[in-house]
């Protein structure tokens, strides 16, 4: 596989239409953790997903990140899903990053990165430490080289991602030493993802979110913290998790509820409907709604010039 290196910011940016392109995800990471805002990161379904998710973006002038999970990757395929992100990306002004999400897969990581992704997840957490230790830090070596950012997780991560599944009680929250470990021959990991108490799906009870460790980690390891499991959670405990350090935030189920519900919510309405469109206008009129709310309580309203380094 070939390096290449990919473009942060376009040397265009007040003067032409195609002001931004494609963006890796740590930079634009580090900028808003300094300035205590999170970016959305929500996982696409489809084409008409990927382009609520965009637009929501654009409307409200912020950074975003389109992550995608390894089935819908499995579904559309690698170069479908690149092609459509990239060619909304180089028609907007904001910064947009392409992710791929909880991967344990090193084949579709690679693959991920030869089809044009700009960062990409290697998800070791039910590895022991020394192995996942071991195979992320192989992986940064290979996302170094190609210009690609990397998310890497420790700890394990509560609920169901993708086919991955992990009950409450076998939620395992990440070891502060070993956070340190795990991150210190990776000093460019776009991303941290160290357990804090938050899990993927719904939400049965109250999520106890571990503050305290969220605060010592992110101050100690100098990298940008991801936030998983965030649908459900109170604009409280947004705040806290931005302010602790998390500067990614990922949404997946709420945008899949929506696709679901936006289809429903037209059948209802007019149950006798035939075209097909009103129903994709309605799923899309849905999902980017949430991403513009989610836009909102992140902070990162109106910051896509300060998270591409435009601004101070």
């Amino acid at each position: 596989m070939a390096a290449r290196c990919l473009v942060e910011v376009s040397n265009d940016f007040h003067g032409m239409g195609r002001s931004m392109t494609f963006v890796t995800m740590g930079p634009m990471l580090k900028r808003a953790q300094a300035a205590g805002y999170g970016i959305a990161a929500f996982n696409m379904i489809d084409y008409n997903s990927a382009r609520s998710i965009v637009d929501g973006a654009v409307e409200l002038q912020a950074p975003i990140i389109v992550q995608v999970s390894v089935k819908t990757i499995r579904h559309w395929g690698f170069k479908p899903i690149a092609t459509w992100v990239r060619m909304m990306a180089d028609d907007v002004d904001i910064p947009v990053a392409l992710h791929l999400d909880h991967c344990t897969d090193e084949d579709v990581i690679k693959r991920c990165i030869d089809a044009g992704w700009t960062s990409v997840m290697f998800d070791g957490s039910s590895l022991p430490f020394a192995e996942n230790r071991a195979r992320s830090e192989a992986i940064y070596r290979l996302t170094e080289s190609a210009g690609v950012g990397l998310e890497a997780e420790i700890g394990a991560i509560g609920g169901v991602e993708d086919d991955k599944f992990v009950a409450e009680d076998s939620a395992i929250l990440a070891d502060y030493d070993e956070c340190l470990e795990f991150v210190k021959n990776m000093p460019n990991l776009a991303v941290f993802a160290p357990a804090i108490g938050t899990a993927h799906g719904v939400y049965k009870g109250q999520p106890k979110i571990a503050y305290d460790l969220l605060e010592r980690i992110s101050g100690a390891v100098g990298i940008p913290i991801a936030l998983h499991g965030g649908t459900g959670l109170s604009q409280e405990q947004f705040d806290r998790c931005i302010s602790g350090g998390c500067a990614k935030v990922n949404i997946s189920t709420m945008h899949k509820l929506r696709f679901i519900d936006g289809f429903l919510d037209v059948r209802q309405a007019k149950p006798k409907l035939e075209e097909p469109l009103p129903f994709i206008v309605g799923q899309y009129d849905a999902m980017k709604r949430d991403v513009c709310d989610m836009i909102t309580a992140f902070g990162s309203r109106g910051k896509a010039a300060q998270a591409a380094g435009m601004v101070g």
